[in-house]
């Protein structure tokens, strides 16, 4: 079995303080083909006819050329959208939350999705299951930055935004990474960027204008690899790989960071789990080893004292490099009777692990929160 997933009470040890029962993050029994990991080339039973027609024995629409960077979660269907950009067919692709089997593709239309440094890139669904994708734009004062939305999966395609964003020196790069929030006129969608821009939002049924946001502090591509809403449409947190620290912004323009986190993470999402807000956080180291795609979920009830909760890795063996440090996290179905949720995770060659977590008891928490204390004062 490919599952190593553990829960953090077993890094308890060396602290005084009592962990009655820790956050868990394990292996989603029902996904990949029972470990919890749809490996990069794995045929998955249940997967639609043909997808490893190219290469027969090989799904051909996740494997190790770099080919893949987006992902989300549909909480109307129950779906994820996997964003391709394979050459053996369309490569906008639907996967069973449950089990990761490819169950068809997004319609694209004819003629519709066109242009870009790559025609599609990253994906974001809304509350109402509203999908959007977007392009890669390396420089979008020069070339359009789009964004094409589908009402639902067995929708065609529309384009929901078409523009260059003047007024910047350099060559600002959207399309790596975004995030949606909301639902109609309410939908709101951020994307990191590159260069002197922070971040890019569009907002509303249908987007007509984006607003930059270029907080201070924050060095140039903080929220490019890694970018998610927090609770609001105005708080947006972000991280690059190479960085430790978390970039915390609002529209306003308060900046603020800190330097818990491994300098391989990047990919996150934010969502509430049984009243405790928790940030989940994909390490996408460029080495090949399965370390390099470990998953950590925190308790940000604090935002600048983060609390550790739970560690998982469902990947084993010799992976192929993530030198683009790309990928994406996001959160599933969420039980917020039983304070727990599904969350995917994706790094670019490593294929997609789906893990169940368990928010810990009260108790649990503020045990953890002490342990932090004493360890933070031990480091002075």
């Amino acid at each position: 079995m490919k599952s190593t997933s553990f829960a953090l009470a077993a890094l308890a040890v060396a602290s005084s303080a009592t962990i009655s029962s820790a956050g868990t993050l394990s292996a989603l029994s029902s996904f990949g083909n029972g470990d919890g990991w749809r490996a990069a080339g794995e045929v998955v039973v249940g997967d639609t006819a043909g997808t490893d027609s190219a290469t027969p024995g090989t799904y051909n629409y996740l494997l190790t050329g770099s080919l893949e960077r987006g992902m989300a979660y549909n909480p109307v269907s129950g779906n994820l959208i996997l964003v391709s950009r394979s050459a053996v067919g369309n490569g906008l692709r639907v996967l069973s939350g449950t089990t990761g089997a490819d169950v068809g593709f997004l319609n694209q239309g004819t003629g519709i999705i066109t242009g870009g440094t790559f025609t599609t890139s990253v994906t974001g669904v809304g509350s109402d299951g509203q999908i959007y994708v977007s392009n890669l734009q390396a420089n979008v004062t020069t070339g359009a930055y789009k964004v094409y939305q589908w009402t639902n999966e067995a929708a065609v395609a529309t384009t929901y935004f078409n523009s260059t964003i003047a007024g910047f020196t350099g060559a600002p790069r959207l399309g790596d990474d975004i995030d949606v929030t909301g639902s109609g006129a309410s939908t709101g969608i951020v994307a990191g960027a590159s260069g002197v821009i922070g971040y890019a939002s569009l907002v509303g049924t249908t987007a007509t204008a984006v607003t930059t946001f270029a907080p201070v502090g924050p060095t140039a591509g903080d929220f490019r690899l890694g970018i998610t809403y927090a609770g609001s449409s105005t708080d947006v947190w972000g991280k690059q790989t190479g960085n430790l620290n978390l970039r915390r912004t609002t529209t306003a323009g308060v900046f603020s960071g800190n330097s818990v986190f491994n300098t391989g993470d990047a990919a996150m999402d934010y969502a509430v789990i049984g009243g405790v807000p928790c940030l989940a956080l994909l390490n996408m180291n460029t080495g090949g080893t399965a370390d390099s795609t470990t998953l950590r979920v925190f308790d940000m009830t604090d935002p600048a004292n983060p609390v550790l909760m739970a560690v998982g890795e469902n990947t084993t063996g010799t992976l192929a490099t993530n030198g683009n440090g790309t990928g994406a996290v996001k959160w599933g179905a969420i039980n917020q009777l039983n304070s727990t949720a599904t969350v995917y995770a994706m790094s670019t060659n490593h294929g997609i692990q789906a893990f169940s977590f368990s928010v810990p008891e009260p108790a649990s928490l503020a045990a953890l929160g002490a342990m932090g204390s004493v360890l933070a004062r031990r480091r002075r």
